[in-house]
C-alpha cells in the first residue's frame, strides 16, 4: 500500500498581486486606496503613484474579481491586477 501526498494545497501559501490604478496620484488616493485593499485583508507591499503590490495567504484569497469591484465601488478604475504565488 502506497502513501500518496495530499495535493499542494497549502493555505499558507503567499499570493501576490500587482495593480495597475491609473487614477491612483497623489497622498489622498493612495490613503484611499490602501484602506480598500486592507479591508479586503490584503497585505500592502508597495504602493505608489499608478500601482500597488499586495499580498495574501491564498486560504484568505479575496481574488481579482473582488478586489476589482471593491475598488470600483471607491471610485478607482483599475486597468489591469496581474497575479505571482511567491
Amino acid at each position: 500500500m502506497t502513501h500518496t501526498p495530499p495535493p499542494d494545497n497549502n493555505p499558507t501559501q503567499l499570493l501576490r498581486y500587482r495593480l495597475q490604478i491609473p487614477s491612483l496620484t497623489d497622498a489622498d488616493s493612495i490613503g484611499q486606496v490602501r484602506q480598500v485593499l486592507m479591508g479586503l485583508g490584503l497585505l500592502v507591499d508597495r504602493i505608489e503613484s499608478g500601482e500597488a503590490e499586495v499580498a495574501v495567504a491564498s486560504a484568505q484569497d479575496p481574488g481579482r474579481e473582488t478586489m476589482q469591484q471593491a475598488l470600483q465601488a471607491a471610485g478607482f478604475a483599475v486597468q489591469d491586477i496581474t497575479a505571482e504565488s511567491s
